[in-house]
């Protein structure tokens, strides 16, 4: 089974949130206080260390007034991984707290843990509730909840801060299973040899000590020279590669084999046979190089097993679907949660997101406002011009991307999704005034369509510059001289360009800008930038 669904009311650090999980991984992003130790701290509750917490004054939400509040909930709900999962003789006692919806085929099975406040005294409560989130009458509901942690327990996995070494163990841990990878690959793929195969074993039993191993054992009987090797973490990318390919149960069981004889606990609490834990990790980027990161988690990815993962990183965001990465908002009452619903993009907006945004931009992820442009020199010369008009537009959470060849819609749909707000700066020919038709269908019904769009009124920047100051740059391009010329304006302009190239005039247009001062800007490209960061402060996801 998996998390589907957590809501959290009252808890430390949050008011009020729900989150829909994925089955297989959830990036989860967000600026700085969006809930992300609060959140982790209430998944832990559902772990083998947690079972039938106590709450205490310290738990419970607290305003930037220091008021707190006199009632916590915590719902999980678990669905079944596939169906008829609750048929396995394991699972079968939890049947009688299971329930079935109308949209699928898969049961469900709900904990809720509570606590209020009387006074100086609280009571902790925990209990299997319906569809309706009312209690279950049973005789022992605490052997139930028992049940349900051991098969699915939550396991926070431990960061290897501090860690200043990648080490490899000499104990034969896990044999048994590794041996049973080995065989597996080995049947269903003629690409590895033996040889090369034990290099990439040994590579991904070292990353799972060195990031899951108990610390306190993490360096016993450790020698620096068995230490993996580029070739065995080569080794261990080209067994990912077979991996990605594979759709074997039984090898990423063995896989799971493997994890759970190297993973303890903090308690040391011993996973049973038949459990599949749910992975916590948080930032795991902090202490793996980007090329060590990105190998570990396509091996993680095969284990079958529910992943949550907290990250700042774009490299691991990018490693990962659409569908999986979720962005988390604080507003002043709530936590909210923006991600891309399965089957909502369109396979073709999809694969352009992904290409476009995921792997050549990743760190647009992150952004609370996109600027839009029509090409890359757009991207530099606008930057640049807004920094110099006073406007910083990274460190306002601004990004800037061409859609040029991705295409407007797409980008506007996935960040009206994932409530990132937006603005389009777009030429004045007959393509630009198509993209602006484009946006009127996009943009929010009640909203003024001027707070998302600045129409540049020329065919394209340079001519826009040309008649807006800049002309001179272009003829001295163009001929060599700032005087009169008798062409028209884009016969000096396309001169120019075959004599330079775009990205040097744009060059160009920043340093003669810079020289004359914040006057020389144009007033309508510094009133777009100052729309962008104002929309970019606002709290609401929404806009």
């Amino acid at each position: 089974m998996f998390i589907e669904q957590i809501d959290i009311e009252g808890f430390q650090g949050i008011s009020r949130l729900s989150l829909t999980l994925n089955s297989q991984a959830s990036v989860l992003i967000g600026e700085n206080r969006w809930g992300r130790s609060s959140l982790i701290r209430a998944l832990t509750l559902l772990s083998l260390d947690k079972k039938f917490y106590q709450f205490v004054d310290s738990d419970f939400y607290h305003d930037k007034d220091e008021n707190y509040g006199t009632r916590i909930s915590i719902t999980a709900t678990y669905c079944e991984s596939y169906e008829n999962e609750l048929n396995n003789q394991s699972h079968q006692p939890l049947q009688a707290v299971a329930y079935q919806i109308e949209q699928d085929n898969f049961r469900r099975i709900t904990y809720q843990l509570t606590a209020n406040k009387y006074n100086t005294n609280i009571i902790s409560q925990h209990n299997l509730v319906d569809y309706h989130k009312k209690p279950y009458t049973l005789s022992d509901p605490n052997s139930f909840i028992t049940t349900l942690i051991e098969l699915n327990p939550v396991v926070a996995l431990k960061n290897a801060t501090n860690t200043p070494n990648l080490p490899v163990t000499n104990q034969p841990l896990s044999e048994y299973f590794t041996d049973q990878l080995s065989k597996q690959l080995n049947e269903h793929s003629a690409q590895l040899s033996q040889d090369e195969l034990q290099q990439g074993l040994k590579a991904g039993r070292a990353l799972l000590e060195y990031y899951f191993g108990n610390p306190e054992q993490r360096y016993q009987n450790v020698a620096k020279k068995n230490s993996p090797r580029s070739e065995d973490w080569n080794s261990l990318e080209r067994m990912n590669n077979i991996l990605d390919e594979l759709d074997n149960r039984y090898l990423r069981t063995a896989l799971l084999g493997i994890f759970g004889s190297i993973m303890i606990t903090k308690s040391n609490n011993p996973l049973s046979q038949s459990a599949v834990p749910i992975l916590i990790l948080e930032e795991p980027e902090s202490q793996l190089h980007p090329i060590i990161l990105s190998i570990g988690f396509r091996l993680l990815k095969n284990l079958p097993t529910q992943k949550i993962i907290t990250s700042n990183s774009s490299d691991l965001v990018s490693l990962f679907p659409l569908e999986n990465i979720y962005r988390l908002i604080r507003l002043p009452d709530q936590i909210v949660t923006k991600y891309i619903a399965p089957n909502s993009l369109s396979v073709d907006d999809n694969r352009r997101i992904l290409f476009h945004v995921l792997y050549r931009r990743a760190s647009a992820i992150f952004a609370r406002c996109w600027l839009l442009v029509e090409g890359e020199t757009e991207v530099w010369l606008l930057r640049e011009l807004a920094e110099q008009s006073g406007y910083h537009l990274s460190s306002e959470g601004v990004q800037l991307l061409e859609f040029a060849q991705c295409g407007l819609k797409p980008l506007i749909k996935y960040a009206n999704k994932m409530g990132i707000h937006w603005y389009v700066i777009t030429d004045g020919d007959m393509a630009g005034k198509k993209y602006a038709e484009t946006l009127k269908s996009l943009c929010p019904s009640d909203k003024d369509q001027n707070d998302y769009l600045t129409i540049l009124p020329a065919r394209d920047i340079e001519n826009f510059l040309f008649k807006n100051g800049f002309s001179h740059v272009y003829k001295l391009a163009a001929y060599h001289t700032v005087e009169y010329i008798d062409l028209p304006v884009h016969k000096i302009i396309q001169k120019a360009i075959h004599n330079s190239s775009k990205p040097d005039l744009a060059i160009a247009v920043c340093d003669d800008a810079k020289s004359r001062g914040v006057k020389s800007i144009p007033p309508l490209l510094i009133d777009a930038f100052s729309k962008i960061i104002k929309a970019s402060n606002k709290l609401d996801p929404t806009l």
